[in-house]
């Protein structure tokens, strides 16, 4: 028997509270991501100064760990660690690297795999096609959501 499912929205809300000399600041933004059909969610643990792929985005078909780039429409990696920094490292369908710290109890989120490896020229002509990380210290755990669309 074939299954169809029906597309759902996707709801993010950030929410960030200060207080400066004690004025109470708080800011809250909602985004909607419609047509979206998967949602991944998974905490992994990283050993020590230990590499590990966590998202293969250079695949046509869905699988373990694997996303079509077309389908992306959201993705957010949290250092869950309360001490150790995290690296995240791209790779672009140009070969292109790079790499970002991810402070303890911090997240990097984006919303489009569209990126370019040199000055920006008005154009995105390529894609990231891996995320890896690495623990700069202790084993640190990790939690990373992708959201994706079949109506991409």
């Amino acid at each position: 028997m074939s299954s169809k499912l029906t597309p759902s929205n996707f709801q993010i809300k950030i929410k960030e509270e200060h207080i400066v000399k004690g004025i109470k600041t708080l800011n809250e933004t909602f985004f909607t991501i419609k047509d979206i059909t998967n949602v991944d969610r998974r905490i992994v643990t990283l050993p020590p100064t230990t590499s590990i792929d966590l998202i293969n985005v250079n695949g046509i078909d869905p699988g373990a760990g694997t996303f079509p780039s077309s389908s992306m429409k959201y993705v957010r990696i949290s250092n869950l660690d309360t001490s150790s920094s995290l690296a995240v490292s791209f790779t672009a369908s140009n070969s292109d690297n790079w790499s970002i710290k991810c402070l303890p109890e911090s997240s990097l989120m984006f919303s489009s795999p569209d990126v370019t490896g040199s000055q920006f020229n008005g154009t995105f002509p390529n894609d990231i096609t891996n995320i890896s990380l690495y623990s700069l210290s202790s084993s640190l755990d990790v939690e990373y959501v992708v959201v994706n669309s079949d109506n991409a």
